[in-house]
């Protein structure tokens, strides 16, 4: 396959540099590496720890409190730690395909919870090119198989005790020793903290009555049991990852393997996961390996920015994409050019689409809710101590009421100021002195939409 030119955000740099002004979306991209300047050491491979249902805001480096993440931290302290690093969509298996293809939704073909279309090329399709090992192991959740022939695949439903920190070591020795000393680009699929929290007998540690709850949910004992049984099933993880990089560094692989840690969506609880608010699709973003710059980055980046990552250190052939490499960033401090990103959702489970397409600008950020006027319906609705908790409370409590009536029913326009409101409990859209920023939003994510033909469009203007 040819080289091509990138895509940012679904459109041609092409088209960007031509058509900034009017899009308001950043003036010019920088990552160009001027002529003549020494190219940063990198990494020639890539080792994704990607966890299961999982929020920036629940790291010890990304400010939660009672977090026991010594690992992830330590590993953030000497590489960068994104701070708005967003996936595609906040559901699984699109998050996960999108991750595979570098590609929207819309684009690939698994909307929802269905296959990406024949033509669109793979994380092993393209990588296998260019003679990189590649493999997955653990939680793959995308269809059809055989659009994903990685050299090694073992899915989570084949091991035993898949939340065993111990067993995810072995799986990347193994993966390691079969790379042969070859570069590789390998995807670790962690199960951590997905629920049920209490499988594979999780450690209780976390006290329900300590923990400080995000603003964003209602203050249950059943919550507060949850979200305990939520950290202490995210600490797990985090001697996962303690092992896997004892694996890594024990091999010597650590010389010249970039690592990522990051997950596929937010957490299983109410205005996170399967939403478009930011613990929904706001995920950790930690990378560390030979040449990184060290530091918090506050560039807005993606999912999508994985896998033209690993074919650029590959010396790949860069097929026309949504995402962007994050070498120059990386390793060389320049920034990517983005000043927005688009998330969308499209289906909360196999019963219903209640599609919503959303623009991040940094400070603000406009939702367009494009679903029917009916319920939610998700993982945590009637099958969770959060939510029944929450009814029996809101039979009493007005507040509680309001809030879970919000999460069911969304206005057709949200917006919300991230900088004084960073859980979004304020919707700014009907309040005039924020029309002019509601006008300008709206109309960037129609015009993005229209350019990169998505198919909701046209709920988008009725």
């Amino acid at each position: 396959m040819g080289a091509m030119v990138p895509r940012m955000d679904g459109l041609d740099r092409r088209e960007l540099l031509g058509g900034a002004a009017a899009l308001g979306i950043g003036a010019a991209c920088s990552a160009t590496r001027r002529e003549g300047e020494p190219r940063a050491q990198r990494p020639t491979s890539v080792l994704v720890l990607l966890a299961d249902d999982l929020s920036a805001r629940e790291l010890g480096c990304y400010g939660c409190a009672e977090a026991r993440t010594p690992s992830i931290d330590a590993l953030a302290s000497r590489g960068a730690r994104f701070t708005q690093a967003y996936t595609a969509v906040g559901v699984c298996q699109p998050s996960r395909s999108s991750l595979y293809t570098g590609l929207y939704p819309h684009r690939h073909g698994a909307m929802g919870f269905g296959p990406i279309r024949e033509e669109v090329a793979t994380w092993p399709e393209l990588l296998r090119a260019s003679g990189v090992f590649t493999a997955m192991v653990g939680k793959l959740d995308v269809d059809p198989l055989a659009k994903f022939p990685f050299d090694h695949l073992l899915k989570s439903a084949d091991l035993p005790g898949r939340r065993d920190p111990v067993l995810w070591a072995g799986q990347v020795r193994d993966v390691l020793q079969r790379a042969q000393g070859r570069p590789f680009a390998a995807v670790i699929g962690l199960s951590d903290p997905h629920r049920p929290f209490d499988e594979d007998d999780t450690p209780r540690v976390t006290d329900p009555a300590r923990v400080r709850l995000p603003a964003s949910l209602w203050d249950t004992d059943g919550t507060r049991r949850e979200y305990a049984r939520h950290l202490d099933c995210i600490a797990r993880l985090d001697r996962t990852v303690k092992l896997a990089l004892e694996e890594l560094a024990r091999s010597g692989r650590d010389r010249d393997t970039l690592v990522l840690v990051t997950a596929d969506n937010g957490a299983s609880f109410p205005f996170a996961k399967s939403t478009l608010y930011e613990p929904g699709v706001r995920m950790p973003l930690v990378c560390a390996g030979p040449g990184v710059k060290p530091g918090e980055r506050a560039e807005i980046v993606s999912l999508l920015d994985i896998l033209p990552t690993a074919l650029e250190l590959a010396n790949a052939p860069q097929p026309a994409l949504d995402g962007l490499s994050l070498a120059p960033l990386l390793f060389e401090g320049r920034t990517l050019g983005r000043d927005s990103f688009v998330t969308m959702q499209t289906e909360n489970n196999r019963e219903q689409a209640r599609p919503a397409r959303a623009l991040h600008t940094g400070r603000f950020k406009y939702i367009r809710n494009l679903g029917p006027d009916t319920a939610t319906v998700s993982n945590v609705v009637g099958h969770s101590e959060t939510w029944e908790s929450g009814k029996q409370a809101a039979r009493t409590d007005a507040r509680i009421a309001a809030r879970m009536k919000a999460y069911l029913y969304r206005a057709a326009d949200e917006l919300y100021d991230l900088a004084s409101d960073p859980d979004e409990l304020h919707n700014l859209a009907t309040d005039p002195t924020h029309a002019a920023t509601l006008a300008a939003l709206k109309g960037r994510l129609r015009e993005w939409m229209e350019r990169n033909v998505d198919p909701r469009l046209e709920d988008f203007d009725a």
